[in-house]
């Protein structure tokens, strides 16, 4: 069992569940997806798991595959899902939209660029992984004290989820990859005045 949070706020980070295949293949970026018929499941599996979890407040990046199972879950725990904008995935500009295998093959140079330099590197007309992660932070700085001593529950895209869980820990973003989740994926946070630390990951792994 966890311990309560006391003197530190608790932020269960949930990666948005599974989305379809056509969507898969995708830069999908801060722009929406639809969710598999696994993914429509994993919302019912984290309906089980958060079942005596007590939470101030339930956020949600806006994209659809995140803040709609986000409602989900928050009426599960009779929440309101809180949606900002500054909870959305980095933008991948001009990359956004097209398939992956497209985008290498007109413009491999520039992606093995965005991944060799993970975290710093943008796509071309879009951010970097640090400049969303920066807009999470601002969001959390604005959170951080009216949130201290309970439970918090945020719905992530994926590789902003670890992004933020990295600044947190006070690991580089290009290590941020050590902290991904797959699609459904929950992990824990306990935040202190003075430092973070990993409460639980991959909380539902044993399953699969």
């Amino acid at each position: 069992m966890l311990p309560e949070p006391s003197d530190f706020c608790r932020l269960w980070l949930f990666r948005h569940p599974e989305i379809d295949a056509e969507h898969a293949a995708v830069a999908v970026g801060d722009g929406p997806a639809d969710l598999s018929r696994r993914g429509r499941a994993q919302v019912l599996r984290w309906l089980e798991l958060s079942k005596g979890l007590e939470p101030a407040e339930v956020w949600t990046s806006p994209q659809p595959q995140c803040a709609g199972p986000a409602r989900g879950l928050a009426e599960g725990l009779q929440q309101d899902a809180h949606v900002d904008a500054r909870l959305r995935d980095q933008s991948l500009g001009r990359w956004q939209g097209r398939t992956w295998s497209d985008v290498m093959r007109e413009e491999d140079g520039a992606v093995r660029t965005f991944f060799s330099e993970f975290g710093d590197a943008k796509a071309p007309g879009g951010e970097s992984l640090g400049d969303a992660v920066e807009r999470v932070l601002l969001w959390w700085q604005e959170r951080m004290q009216p949130s201290l001593g309970k439970t918090l529950v945020v719905v992530l895209p994926g590789t902003l989820l670890a992004g933020f869980a990295a600044a947190m820990l006070g690991m580089r973003l290009s290590r941020s990859i050590t902290l991904s989740l797959p699609m459904g994926g929950i992990g824990a946070l306990d935040v202190f005045q003075n430092g973070s630390r990993v409460a639980t990951w991959n909380l539902d792994a044993l399953r699969e």
